[in-house]
């Protein structure tokens, strides 16, 4: 599989802590800021991804402080940091392995395993010439790494008209594959192969037989929520898009059975917005209504939910509280300013930690580049300032 990889002599150093406290001006909730390098764009894992490890202890980060984009661990209760990667090439779609101390990512085009506890690295699989790869998923049992592969197309891409290029690569259908790879080393097992652009594969937390992958494209135009059963190979729409709607970013709940999403209903210009839990199977499906939100949400279970909030007046990660009695949300609480300014912005990709007790976020608030934030969430939501809707038309 190419070139052996190794390690250089900048795996495992420790740097200093980096972190500043402040008190949110309008909500008073406790923000960290955990990295502060003024050369350095430093962001915390996809929002899907599960960066937190060591029983909750460290928080994995990319970095290219070095000049390469590598991994890096922050100790909460210290905040001093670790580097795990020193890698010849830049790391890219990283995940961890919910049940094991093992992070995947791609290094150039090989998927590479890294044992977070030695810091050994393992090449598992090689991209095919013409292809690329999507953001990796370990299974439950910690035994396999799934990615989807897609086939690079020559489309010319418009730096000012990002949908128009993704218009044009869902409609050329590039041939792609969701395949498996042994950790313990072999040949990869191909479970989807199809003239579609098949993109960013999920593994449930608790089975390790069902993975969640997306059709990529314009969400209006296709059924993006799909899952296989890695032993069946058997494929599905979890939640199919009807007629005017789009749904996406979809993500798995801790229970491993759930997934979330959010979309909109109408056009683009005038949203109807809403977030919602399903059933892997399709079944148990509830949707609500939120506030004008293009952007991210993430929940550990149904009781409390985080999103991004939006540029167009509420650049606050909010808090959503579930009364079970009603089946329904209470208003939703602000919890703290990230300061997003738009989609050219650093996205903050909010997600709860696994206690429920922070939200981790990405901003470029502090200066140029981004850094890592944690926000503590308090004992009663009651103390947060209720959002009380866009001060700005949905069109604007």
């Amino acid at each position: 599989m190419g070139d052996e990889l190794r390690q250089g002599p900048n795996a495992g150093r420790t740097l200093p802590a980096e972190r500043e406290r402040y008190d949110d001006p309008e909500t008073g909730a406790r923000v960290t800021r955990v990295t502060n390098d003024p050369d350095a764009d430093s962001r915390h894992l996809y929002f899907t991804e599960p960066g937190w490890y060591d029983d909750g202890r460290r928080l994995l980060i990319r970095s290219d402080r070095d000049g390469t984009r590598q991994l890096y661990s922050i100790a909460l209760e210290s905040g001093e940091i670790t580097q795990l990667t020193d890698l010849p090439a830049a790391i890219s779609g990283v995940t961890r392995i919910a049940t094991e101390p093992t992070a995947l990512f791609w290094c150039d085009d090989r998927l590479v395993a890294l044992d977070l506890e030695t810091l050994a690295v393992t090449p598992l699989y090689e991209l095919p010439d013409g292809y690329a790869g999507s953001i990796a998923a370990g299974t439950a049992d910690g035994t396999r790494a799934v990615t989807a592969i897609s086939e690079e197309l020559d489309i010319e891409r418009d730096p000012d008209d990002r949908e128009q290029w993704i218009a044009d690569r869902m409609t050329a259908g590039p041939r792609s594959t969701v395949l498996s790879v042994p950790l313990e080393g072999g040949d990869p097992t191909v479970h989807v192969e199809e003239h579609r652009w098949l993109n960013h594969v999920n593994a449930s937390p608790t089975r390790p037989e069902l993975i969640t992958y997306c059709e990529e494209g314009l969400w209006e135009e296709v059924d993006r929520i799909r899952a296989v059963n890695l032993e069946t190979d058997e494929t599905w729409v979890v939640r199919p898009t009807d007629e005017e709607e789009a749904v996406g970013h979809e993500y798995w709940l801790a229970d491993g059975e759930t997934i979330g999403y959010h979309g909109w209903r109408g056009s683009r210009d005038d949203p109807e917005a809403f977030f919602g839990h399903v059933r892997y199977d399709g079944t148990e499906r509830h949707e609500w209504p939120a506030p004008d939100l293009y952007t991210h949400f993430h929940s550990n279970s149904r009781e409390l939910v985080v999103g991004d909030g939006t540029y167009r007046g509420a650049p606050f990660d909010l808090l959503w509280e579930r009364d079970d009695e009603a089946d329904e949300y209470r208003t939703p609480r602000k919890l703290a300013a990230h300061g997003w300014s738009g989609d050219d912005d650093v996205h903050p990709h909010s997600r709860l930690s696994p206690d429920g007790d922070s939200v981790v976020f990405d901003s470029s608030r502090g200066g140029t580049s981004s850094d890592v934030y944690l926000v503590e969430i308090p004992d009663d939501l009651g103390e947060l300032p209720e959002f009380d809707g866009i001060p700005v038309p949905r069109n604007a």
